[in-house]
């Protein structure tokens, strides 16, 4: 395996389901292997075998059927730091076999609203016991709505333990409006054992929860109309890992996932996707619900089945009709957008004139442009604003200029302030073509209207590989220059924690 050159970030994704590690600037993860770690079930089978303490990843996966299998990683909270430090040093140094992590920054993703004491007891554990230099810590509705390259969004996010609705303005949470879902995807395992068990389909296996996963991952799928009678004659023979198969009715895998609209199916009392969506709304200011759901960005590898943008798309039709009008975004006149146009004054030509630096007296006859005392610039260029109007008359005395205001007599007709009082001498009036213009110009509104529809206001944004999406953000994200000055030290870290909350949003 290739290493990238020094000062490339290294990713570290760790979900509750999967884990991601791989490089900035790279379009895929080099390495992916579930959460999951593997004890010893029973000390006699592994007699001739070379057995490890513990078995992680892949590696855990392939020997389910003779090993204890955990998840160290439950809801987005670490349930065994003994797990997740193993977890860390398999990648560190089973994966990526770096010799000197110093040279190298650790981009780390994670969920908005993280402890503040996890959050340090992490980077210590990777600044004090892997020797990294420098690391960021970068929630991850953020690295989601960037890997589709937006910076203001609605991002809905879903992993395997819990689903995020974050409105995001100019790469800033709007933390108020932040709805968190303890409904994910290892509630639509849940429920699709459940109905495996009521049609008389019970798997016996020490891996039972990693086959339900695999089942669901490959079958599963959201229904369009909910109401549709269920084929039951129609059925789908599945093969296990002991031979064995297994004959599903077909109708199990849409109404699995169904519990993701409608959590009552497994007993919870708490709002679906679609609700959370219009309460996270009704906390922000409304004159930003355009912005927000024209740009919606669906993540997480719990949408990966396919039909929910569909689904949803027809949920929020249903339900966005609470919030009243949606105002539209304001239109930019193009008239009031044009930029004044400067042009250059031609004053007349002196013959001396006082150095604007030091206050010499300076001869012009023979075309100075610096003072020969201070060698500053004797002549600037002066600009004026193009306004479309033509300068009034000035009244002229003995060849001299009135002034308007203080009526005293001014030697330097070109001047267009008096020396005297300080105001203005020429004032420019506009034409009566232009008056009339503004008299009849209305004036602007604070929005231009509302949607006449709901289906005229909703986007969706969905990136490539919905699975992949938290680190295809990252890997943009930290290819950029501007982004790598961000990273924190490790002195920074022991000098002060609360370089490790810094706003990226400065970046945008």
């Amino acid at each position: 395996m290739v290493i990238p050159l020094p000062g490339t970030p290294v990713i570290i994704d760790i979900g509750s389901a999967y884990c991601k590690v791989g490089f900035a600037g790279e379009p895929s993860p080099r390495f992916v292997f579930p959460t999951i770690t593997g004890t010893e079930k029973y000390n006699q089978v592994m007699v001739d075998v070379n057995a490890r303490n513990i078995y992680i990843g892949n590696d855990a996966s392939r020997m389910r059927g003779v090993l204890k299998v955990k998840h160290p990683i439950e809801r987005g909270a670490i349930l065994d730091w003994n797990d997740y430090y193993e977890i860390l040093n398999y990648i560190f140094y089973t994966l990526l076999r770096i010799d000197d992590l110093s040279n190298y920054p650790i981009l780390y993703t994670e969920a908005p609203f993280v402890q503040r004491e996890t959050k340090e007891y992490i980077a210590r554990v990777l600044y004090e016991t892997h020797r990294v230099k420098s690391l960021i810590m970068v929630p991850t509705p953020i690295l989601s709505i960037f890997s589709v390259g937006l910076t203001t969004g609605l991002v809905i996010e879903s992993g395997d333990g819990l689903t995020w609705v974050c409105p995001i303005v100019n790469g800033q949470i709007i933390d108020q409006s932040v709805q968190k879902l303890t409904l994910a995807g290892m509630d639509i395992n849940q429920y699709l054992k459940n109905l495996l068990m009521r049609e008389g389909i019970n798997i016996e296996s020490s891996a039972v929860e990693e086959i339900i996963k695999e089942i669901k991952e490959k079958n599963c799928y959201f229904m369009l109309d909910r109401n549709t009678e269920p084929d039951v004659n129609d059925s789908l023979s599945l093969a296990m890992p002991d031979g064995s198969s297994l004959n599903i009715p077909h109708f199990i895998f849409h109404e699995a996932p169904e519990v993701m609209f409608q959590p009552q199916l497994l007993g919870f009392p708490i709002k679906n996707i679609s609700q959370a969506i219009i309460e996270s709304l009704q906390g922000i200011d409304k004159h930003y619900w355009s912005d927000l759901l024209s740009h919606i960005v669906i993540s997480g590898g719990n949408f990966t089945h396919s039909g929910f943008e569909e689904r949803l798309k027809m949920e929020l039709s249903a339900l966005l009709p609470q919030l009243g009008k949606i105002p539209k975004p304001k239109n930019s006149d193009p008239k009031q957008d044009s930029k004044l146009k400067l042009k250059s004054i031609k004053s007349e030509k002196k013959s001396k004139d006082t150095c604007p630096h030091c206050g010499t007296m300076v001869d012009l006859s023979d075309d100075k442009e610096f003072c020969p005392s201070c060698g500053g610039r004797m002549t600037l260029p002066e600009l004026s604003i193009e306004l479309g109007g033509t300068p009034s008359k000035v009244e002229m005395v003995d060849g001299k200029v009135l002034c308007p205001h203080c009526d005293k007599l001014i030697e330097d007709f070109s001047s267009l302030f008096c020396p005297y009082c300080g105001k203005g001498v020429q004032s420019f009036d506009p034409p009566e073509s232009m008056v009339k213009k503004i008299n009849q110009t209305v004036l602007a509104k604070e929005f231009s209207g509302y949607y006449d529809s709901v289906e005229e206001v909703l986007r969706y944004f969905v990136p490539d590989n919905l699975q992949y999406a938290i680190f295809n953000g990252a890997a943009i994200l930290g290819s950029l220059p501007s982004f790598l000055r961000l990273f924190v030290t490790h002195e920074e870290f022991l000098s002060n924690s609360e370089y490790l909350y810094k706003d990226i949003s400065e970046i945008f």
